[in-house]
């Protein structure tokens, strides 16, 4: 369970890392763009984006640290997040020229640090399958225990529906993306700055 916790703190590494237009009007995604948009993070990661995406992500987040920008995202709406986070280099000038000049394009690099992303979490992830769907099992049996109040019974939903999005995206991430990502893992966490 400790594990989980870790998990959710890891998923808002990617809100507060990405930084977020000010407050003002927004643009309105359509939820089938942010449909499409979700999906490219389960698509296959090549050596060779893998290995641009590591050139190149110290400069996007050297880019984004300077805007002072701060992601104002909802943890529940994934789909609304990675739709929104794909548009980042419109809210950040210069940062496709500056992404270019280093080898990578943003609309190379998002769609790759939406893969890279997804691949860490589900590496880390795995060592904790057996439990999470354990906790589940349990969890879901007692939600059928009319001795539970309401009250927890509401906090367990809420757990069950996160660990149930985790495995979710544990099995949707190509097994090839974990393997690539685990082959590349010292340096990616040092960049990326995972604590295992």
């Amino acid at each position: 369970m400790k594990k989980f916790i870790a998990l959710g703190l890891l998923s808002v590494f990617l809100m507060v890392f990405c930084g977020a237009p000010d407050e003002g009007p927004a643009t309105e995604t359509k939820p089938a763009e942010e449909k499409g948009v979700a999906e490219i993070v389960y698509q296959t990661l090549s050596e060779v984006e893998l290995q641009k995406f590591m050139k190149v992500f110290p400069v996007v987040k050297e880019e984004v640290e300077k805007s002072g920008k701060e992601f104002k995202g909802d943890a529940e709406n994934w789909e609304g997040w990675i739709g929104q986070f794909s548009t980042l280099n419109k809210d950040i000038t210069g940062l496709d020229v500056k992404l270019r000049a280093a080898g990578m394009p943003w609309d190379e690099f998002w769609p790759t640090f939406g893969k890279v992303w997804m691949a860490v979490i589900s590496i880390m992830l795995h060592k904790d399958m057996d439990e999470i769907e354990e906790n589940i099992k349990q969890m879901e049996a007692q939600l059928k225990d009319p001795k539970v109040p309401e009250a927890q019974k509401e906090m367990m939903k809420q757990a069950v529906k996160s660990m149930a999005e985790f495995k979710k995206i544990y099995e949707k991430v190509p097994q090839g993306n974990r393997e690539l990502v685990k082959k590349h893992w010292d340096e990616l966490s040092k960049i990326m700055e995972i604590e295992d």
